[in-house]
Parts: structure tokens; sequence; C-alpha cells
């Protein structure tokens, strides 16, 4: 009989980044239908989020002390991603829908998704694909790892200043100085557990390293993870009306996956870079709190204050 073989890493690098501009292609196009979208923003964000911060993730690691070779486990990679696809279908599409039925007032609403986050992208992943072993040990020293975190969040916090939302809300909330003074380390704390442990757990420790212990490449394991990461959030956007903040009135699952696709999926490639570079959890999930601190402030006050 026949046998086959896995791809060389640099075909498997070469097949992924195809797949993945091509579906990015088809996917801007798909949102480009509607006379209302505007190509600029989709573009400039894959700049800065594909190319800009992953370049700067990659020269903030250079000379690692120690080649960042795919950990030793099962590749498991089939059942990951059909546990993925069960996630993004029960869980951010109908499972989020549910709980924000049932739960309507804050901070209750956040406090159960949380918890139902930890259970399925952290508890569960780690019984199920990682045996309880969640680190590697890192190749940066701790000194680099934190000028690594401290130069990428300052990148972050300078674009979000610039280009974000997140200053504009927070001014119309506009809350006093006590308050920010417990609610900006409160909201990085809650950010870096409800956004950067479960979403790093999830889709770079399992997804990614499952893809580069599968495919034998970082770079390839890299595009597939940030696909896919931005693909898992589609049943979310069309089913808990995340497209009525975009300002589209009636979604269709074309249209979540486009948005998923050139929105979200650039988001990941960075963190997969750092991932694949430092192997540090110690790295990226207070990175992630950090870049959703910003963002998320405004909200965190309302929903744990009151403030109108």
């Amino acid at each position: 009989m026949p046998t086959f073989r896995s791809p060389s890493p640099g075909r498997a690098a070469a097949l992924a980044l195809v797949v993945a501009a091509t579906a990015y292609a088809i996917a801007l196009s798909v949102l480009a239908r509607d006379p209302d979208f505007g190509i600029v923003e989709p573009l400039f964000l894959f700049a800065m989020l594909g190319v800009v911060f992953p370049l700067l993730a990659w020269l903030c690691t250079l000379k690692p002390q120690r080649p960042a070779t795919p950990l030793p486990e099962p590749r498991q990679l089939p059942r990951v991603v059909l546990y993925l696809a069960a996630f993004a279908l029960v869980v951010l599409g109908w499972g989020f829908s549910s709980i924000n039925a049932h739960f309507p007032d804050e901070p209750a609403q956040s406090i159960v998704q949380l918890v139902v986050k930890l259970v399925t992208m952290v508890l569960l992943p780690a019984v199920l694909f990682l045996g309880w072993k969640f680190g590697a040990k890192p190749t940066l020293p701790w000194q680099r790892l934190l000028l690594t975190f401290v130069v990428m969040s300052l990148a972050y916090l300078a674009m979000q200043s610039v280009f974000g939302r997140g200053l504009v809300t927070l001014r119309e909330l506009a809350p006093s100085a006590a308050t920010l003074a417990w609610a900006i380390p409160a909201c990085f704390g809650w950010q870096t557990i409800e956004a950067g442990l479960c979403e790093e757990v999830l889709f770079r420790r399992v997804l990614q390293e499952k893809l580069a212990i599968a495919g034998g490449s970082q770079v390839a394991a890299v595009a597939w993870a940030s696909l896919l990461f931005g693909l898992a959030h589609a049943p979310g956007l069309w089913l808990r009306g995340g497209h009525l903040m975009e300002g589209v009135a009636h979604a269709t699952p074309a249209w979540a996956i486009a948005y998923s696709i050139v929105m979200i999926a650039p988001a990941g490639i960075a963190f997969g870079v750092l991932w694949a570079r430092t192997r540090s959890l110690w790295l990226i999930v207070p990175l992630h709190g950090m870049v959703d601190l910003l963002p998320q402030l405004a909200p965190f006050i309302r929903a744990w204050s009151g403030h109108a």
C-alpha cells in the first residue's frame, strides 16, 4: 500500500498562507458587496494586526536561548478541531445567547459567562488534550519576556488610543478618579482571566500547538490557528446580535463568516507568533488582558458599579 507523508515544513507553510490569503480575499469581497462597508478600515486593521504587530513580536523575541520546537504530545488534531467546532456552535453561539437571556443584568451575566469560559476553554481542554501540562520551558529569560510584555503593551495601547473607541466611550462615561483607581487594575485582572487565560489556552496552547505538531511548521500553525480563531467567533456574531454593533441590520451566516475572517482573525497572528517563539503563557495571557483593557474598561465600569 502507498504511504502518505506529511508535507515538508516549507510546503505546509506555503499551503497555509495561500489558503489564509484566499479566504481573506473572498471574505473581503463578500463584505464589500454592502454599499455601506468601507474597505479602508479592514485593510488598515490587517496592516497593523497582521503585519506590524507580528513583526514587532518577532523583533522582541529575537535570539531565543533554546529552539521553540513543538511539545512532545500526541497529535490529537482532529479531536481538537472537532471540539473547537462544537465549542463555537454550542457555547459561543447558543450558550451565550441563553446566558444573556437568563441573566440580563450585570455583573451576574459576566460572572456566568466567565464560569462557562473557564470550564469550556481551560478545564475541559486541559483534561482532554493536555493532561494538565499547560506550560513549557520558555525560550527566553523572564527579563526578556517582561520587556516583550512592556513593548507590546505600549504598542497596542498607543494604537487603541489613536484609532480605537475605548477612550471615546470612557470619556462619554466620565468616571471619577476614584472609580478609575479601582476599575483599571480590576478590569485588567478580569480581562487577563476572562480573555487572556481562556482564549490563549484554547487557541494557542491547545489548537496552535497541535497544528504545529501535525504539520511540523510554526508558520503554518500560526496561519491556521489565526484563521480558526476568527471563524470560531462567527456563530456568536450571527446568533448573539454582534452584527447590530457593526451597523448590519440583518446578518447572514455568510456575513458572519466573512466578518470573522476579515476583522477578527488578524488579531490572533501576533499572539500566535509570540507563543511559537516563546512558549510562555506567562507572557501572552497578561498581554491579552492588557490588549483588552482599554476597549473593555467603560463596559466593565458600567457592569460593576452601575455607572450610568
